[in-house]
């Protein structure tokens, strides 16, 4: 799929290669720790500083997979688990370059010092977009350095918006219901 154009305030046309209110920054980790939760077995609090502009401060948690009272695995639904910790898992990956069966996790399900330690002063893109919750939402993909802005950017066209997307429906839900059909989901992603 290829958006073409885009609009600004609904009227004056633009051929950026990003959707209506979606924002690609490449960002340097300042700050990763794990924060309680009532809900997740797992849960971030990140700060980034990007090249210009705010800090991003988000959080990104969820559920392992258990097994008679253990983690096993990573939750994702493709083993079981709503609200998955594989959103952890993904940003710990891009931030550090380790493989999900090497982050370390201690026994409460909670990363490990030594890998919040590691994320500290990484580059990786983080895409956020406007948000019908508030101003802007983090999204639960990232892209390394490595990577590159583009390919976080594909991946955005190429997978179902979030329900709280602002520009979910007009223009962008047109252009998207004009040529593209459901994409078929690819084995290698976490759900």
């Amino acid at each position: 799929m290829q958006f073409n154009t885009s609009t600004v305030d609904n009227t004056t046309p633009s051929t950026s290669k990003f959707p209506q209110g979606v924002f690609v920054d490449l960002v340097t980790v300042t700050s990763c720790n794990n924060a309680e939760s009532k809900f997740n077995h797992c849960n971030l609090f990140i700060e980034a500083e990007p090249v210009k502009g705010y800090t991003k401060k988000f959080y990104l948690g969820g559920n392992h997979k258990e097994e008679q009272g253990k983690f096993v695995d990573w939750g994702t639904t493709k083993n079981g688990v709503k609200g998955g910790s594989w959103k952890v898992s993904h940003f710990i990956e891009k931030a550090t370059g380790k493989n999900a069966k090497d982050i370390e996790l201690n026994d409460d399900g909670t990363v490990a010092q030594s890998t919040l330690d590691a994320i500290i002063g990484s580059k990786l893109y983080i895409l956020q977009y406007e948000s019908t919750k508030r101003s802007r939402n983090t999204w639960f993909f990232f892209s390394s350095e490595l990577d590159g802005r583009d390919k976080l950017l594909e991946q955005w066209k190429r997978s179902n918006v979030p329900a709280d997307y602002k520009h979910k429906t007009g223009e962008f839900e047109s252009q998207w219901n004009a040529g593209v059909t459901q994409v078929e989901k690819k084995d290698d992603l976490p759900f």
